[in-house]
């Protein structure tokens, strides 16, 4: 058996820096206590902290371990999970990996185990979100012929919410921005990519972006049959979190 060093481990927070914890428990000997992002680290008594940095090698080795050795849909079910918030779905996503390798594709069977529960409940979650968020992201066209559009999600589903549209509006440059979290993907006819933005951004819109709003909110109201309204299965249908970067729900009277 290895003699493992019990730490209180920390990385960058992100999917690859996560996929290396697990390289470094195979290979440097380490067991994880806990696992936090370093930027919301906090301090476990009497427990040494253990900083694993992001290497890229080492993370997509891990990956194809875990798509090879367990199942694709294992590897769908970590990434879905490492995009919901909160440090306690490190340590479950970490014990289903290390499940995993021991019992390879039958891993998801084991509802018995929390962790795995967990990671699947998790998963679903993200992978719910990001299916609403895909019929209700609205873009308006800037001045500069970008089309736009912003989002507020529970979970950090842009890049999901990015894949989705780069294979649906492949010839036209758009933006998606995660106002939440202050990121954006940008798409420019080709390939995508997600960086910060700035707090304060502003965005131009073109001359016609208004007109265009006003006959949408128009025809949204003249379509509404007001005594059919039924408020709470609108809500069941489309949460409220939703509707602030909805057009029609601004323009709704």
């Amino acid at each position: 058996m290895v003699d493992r060093k019990q730490l209180a481990v920390t990385f960058d927070g992100s999917f690859e820096g996560f996929l290396c914890v697990v390289y470094a428990y195979y290979y440097d000997g380490i067991m994880p206590l806990h696992i936090q992002d370093a930027d919301n680290y906090q301090q476990a008594l009497e427990v040494e902290e253990y900083y694993v940095s992001t290497d890229f090698d080492k993370a997509m080795r891990v990956q194809s371990g875990i798509r090879e050795k367990i199942s694709a849909q294992a590897e769908d079910h970590l990434f879905y999970a490492s995009l919901t918030e909160g440090n306690d779905k490190f340590m479950d996503m970490f014990r289903y990996v290390v499940l995993g390798f021991k019992t390879g594709i039958t891993v998801d069977n084991h509802l018995q185990q929390d962790y795995v529960l967990g990671v699947h409940k998790r998963a679903r979650y993200v992978a719910g979100e990001a299916h609403l968020l895909t019929g209700f992201c609205r873009f308006a066209e800037t001045k500069q012929g970008v089309f736009y559009g912003a989002v507020t999600p529970v979970n950090n589903v842009l890049a999901i919410l990015a894949q989705h549209f780069a294979d649906r509006m492949m010839n036209q440059a758009w933006i998606i921005h995660d106002k939440k979290r202050h990121k954006a993907a940008v798409y420019d006819g080709n390939e995508y990519i997600i960086g910060d933005v700035p707090q304060s951004v502003q965005v131009d819109f073109c001359d016609d972006e208004k007109q265009i709003q006003d006959l949408w909110g128009t025809f949204f109201n003249a379509v509404t049959i007001k005594e059919r309204i039924n408020k709470s299965l609108q809500r069941n249908n489309l949460p409220l979190r939703y509707r602030g970067n909805m057009l029609e729900f601004q323009h709704l009277r």
